[in-house]
């Protein structure tokens, strides 16, 4: 009996110079492109010299035409120019897959990838910027195909199950499935810009994904559902402004803006509050700040001025939007409201018979306008969360108790009944489930809570209540009191005060609250400092090395993946476990304090190195000492991203590397082939040889059933020539 060759997994690493993750050949040798074509979002992280370590996400729609790739960019974070043009050239052969990033007037950046995982569309690489000489590494994700269903952002960026979210993009007519970190939401309203659904009990932080015309599409950031109420704690105070009265905090909880009634808007850190940038506007009032839900934007009333549209990342002005805003002595820190979709904005002018004014955001046009009346002032505004109404706290300027009033934000049509408050009312908050409104009312030393039913109640708080803001979990309701020079803190569910804070400054009268609900901010006029509630720390993941993986932490907070920053209470030990992927592994922490487990008793940065399984793209760079992945087959293709590469990296994990005989091999193939794949990088004719003799390898690999019937029938046809021939019948 014939036995049929059996192809054992160590004789085909044998075969193939133990190409354990690397690629082969075909009978046609020119090297594979890459297809980068669709919408990309993922992190970055590094150093600064002049800020220090800096981090932030980033997004680029990418088109690709043969070998050239360019689309809009999107930068967010510690970075001075947020708005760019990626363009860069697909190599082939021995080329590396870089590019650039143009930011008039900011630098240019430059950036090159060192891993991609083509299963996954992970991909990590390097960045430096030419002008300020910064440097890091960045890691993202293919999270939409061109012309499909997209995410542009998510707000709020945080929430409890129950808060009402809205999630703005495009494509989304007819969406079909919708999950939050894989936990689905059935009951959603959609159309083709915007989907408005509530968090499921089931969510945990991570990535939104929806499905519409066939297409499903990520979130370019993650959803936190890791959220809180600020600790009854004081934090950093520092002096900040001439008289600081309103603050806002960008949707990344990176960067906290300030509007300084003396002529000045501030953009601080919200990492020790430094300031990053100060921008006089002399002769005028910046009185209300709010940033857009993408972070792009942001939204000053500024009285003398306008509506003022600036770029969030350096208060360079877009638009002015001539509005007539004068309050007329009363404080406003927030007259300024934002759609959940970023899609209108909601101006109070403050004056006694004045109006709120419902700006396009897309065009800076005026579209509508409330006005509640005479002898009236509109103050305070605010959006419901799911977007359809405005609420808007109406002060009598005669004197006598204010109102709240409800209209619709597309047709200015009033939808409830207007409900009685108290005297001067000023600030107003909502919490994020839609069940409870909140209005300060500075003039009768109380707050009014108006709860979905229409219930009234009427909460105590400190000497002229002003600015209010509700913690991202929904539970508590902090209201900086002007005439006390404390935050009254109380429990949105009863109204019962839990605690109210001093040594918060002298006239505190804007309050605004990290997306996460870690830290509270206050400004205060007389004392001119703006301070912290909750003591918190930060922690900054950065990622180093050629390979692909993400950090987490215990407490839940760090997801880098996208989310590399977040705020921890003083004193918190922090667990952090580093995953690679398939394609990588992880190599050991870099940082004084750094390692599995951190206590941030300062502000900590904490750097992950990765190691690729294989040499990066960019043939320039040497592959890892620690280790790699078919380093022949890719220096004969000059890429790791080809097909054939795939196929052999699949083999080393699925056949190789579960025996103990293949794990051995690909242990001394890694020690011995990065010389030999040196010496033939730089020659093509060799090159081509190897794909040549490696294009059987790759065939037998991916076509084993097909391979071993042919060998079998290859030796029964020879077994029956030689039984037939003249010398075997005699």
């Amino acid at each position: 009996m014939v036995r049929p060759l059996r192809v054992t997994p160590f004789v085909l690493a044998m075969f193939c110079l133990g190409c354990g993750g690397g690629g082969g050949g075909g009978e046609t040798p020119p090297p594979q492109d890459v297809d980068l074509s669709g919408v990309w979002a993922g992190a970055w992280q590094g150093s600064d010299p002049s800020l220090g370590s800096v981090s932030g996400t980033w997004e680029v729609v990418i088109a690709q035409s043969g070998r050239s790739a360019a689309g809009a960019s999107l930068i967010l974070g510690d970075i001075d120019c947020m708005d760019g043009a990626m363009q860069t050239t697909v190599g082939s052969g021995a080329s590396a897959i870089t590019g650039n990033v143009s930011r008039a007037p900011c630098g240019t950046i430059r950036w090159t990838l060192t891993a991609v995982n083509p299963d996954t569309g992970d991909t990590a690489g390097n960045w430096s910027n030419i002008t300020t000489n910064g440097s890091g590494s960045m890691t993202g994700r293919r999270i939409a195909k061109l012309d499909g269903a997209r995410i542009r952002s998510i707000y709020p960026p945080a929430g409890a199950p129950g808060a009402l979210v809205t999630v703005r993009g495009d494509s989304l007519a007819g969406a079909s499935t919708l999950t939050f970190n894989g936990a689905p939401q059935t009951v959603f309203s959609t159309n083709a810009t915007r989907v408005v659904a509530r968090v499921p009990a089931a969510a945990s932080t991570g990535p939104v994904q929806i499905s519409a015309g066939g297409l499903t599409a990520g979130s370019p950031r993650a959803f936190s559902t890791d959220v809180m109420a600020p600790p009854e704690s004081i934090g950093a105070s520092v002096a900040r402004g001439t008289e600081p009265a309103a603050l806002a905090v960008s949707p990344d909880g990176r960067k906290v803006y300030l509007a300084d009634r003396a002529g000045a808007i501030l953009v601080l850190r919200s990492a020790g509050l430094a300031t990053l940038i100060n921008v006089s506007f002399p002769g005028k009032q910046p009185r209300s700040l709010a940033p857009s839900p993408d972070g792009r934007r942001l939204y000053a009333a500024v009285v003398g001025s306008g509506l003022l549209i600036l770029d969030a990342a350096n208060l360079a002005v877009k638009q002015t939007v001539n509005i007539t805003l004068d309050d007329e002595t009363r404080d406003n820190p927030q007259g300024i409201g934002v759609s959940p979709d970023g899609e209108l904005v909601a101006v109070s002018t403050g004056t006694g018979g004045g109006a709120v004014r419902i700006v396009r955001a897309s065009d800076g046009a005026v579209v509508g306008s409330f006005v509640p009346g005479t002898g009236l002032a509109p103050m305070g505004v605010v959006f419901d969360p799911s977007g359809a109404a405005v609420y808007v706290a109406a002060a009598a300027v005669a004197g006598g108790n204010g109102s709240l009033i409800t209209f619709d934000a597309a047709t200015g049509i009033e939808t409830r009944p207007r409900v009685a408050v108290g005297l001067l009312p000023i600030g107003i908050a909502v919490t994020p489930d839609a069940q409870f409104i909140f209005v300060a009312n500075q003039g009768s030393n109380n707050v009014t809570r108006i709860d979905a039913g229409g219930g009234v109640m009427t909460i105590p708080v400190g000497a002229e209540p002003t600015g209010i803001a509700v913690s991202p979990d929904g539970t508590q309701v902090y209201v900086a009191n002007r005439g006390g020079n404390s935050v009254s803190i109380f429990f949105a569910s009863n109204g019962a005060v839990k605690t109210t804070m001093p040594s918060v400054g002298t006239l505190p009268i804007g309050v605004a609250m990290h997306p996460r609900g870690t830290t509270a901010y206050v400004a205060a006029v007389s004392s001119r400092t703006v301070q912290e509630i909750g003591g918190m720390r930060t922690l900054t993941i950065t990622r180093g090395g050629t390979g692909i993986g993400v950090v987490r932490s215990s407490p839940a907070g760090i997801d880098c993946g996208t989310v590399c920053q977040a705020q921890f209470p003083v004193g918190t030990p922090v667990v952090l476990t580093a995953a690679a992927d398939r394609t990588s592994f992880f190599s050991t922490w870099t940082g004084a304090g750094c390692g599995g487990i951190v206590t941030l008793n300062a502000d900590l940065t904490c750097q992950a190195q990765f190691a690729a399984n294989a040499p990066p793209p960019n043939a320039s760079q040497p592959p890892p000492s620690s280790g790699g992945g078919c380093f022949i087959a890719t220096a004969a293709y000059g890429s790791d991203l080809a097909p054939e590469v795939q196929v052999l990296r699949e083999f080393r994990d699925r056949q190789l590397l579960t025996n103990a005989a293949g794990r051995a091999f690909v242990r001394f193939y890694y020690r011995n082939s990065p010389a030999v794949a040196e010496a033939i990088r730089p020659h093509d004719t060799v090159r081509a040889v190897v794909r040549a003799a490696l294009w059987p390898v790759v065939w037998i690999v991916k076509y084993p059933a097909l391979m071993l019937a042919w060998l079998v029938f290859a030796a029964v046809f020879a077994t029956r020539r030689r039984l037939l021939s003249p010398r075997a019948t005699r």
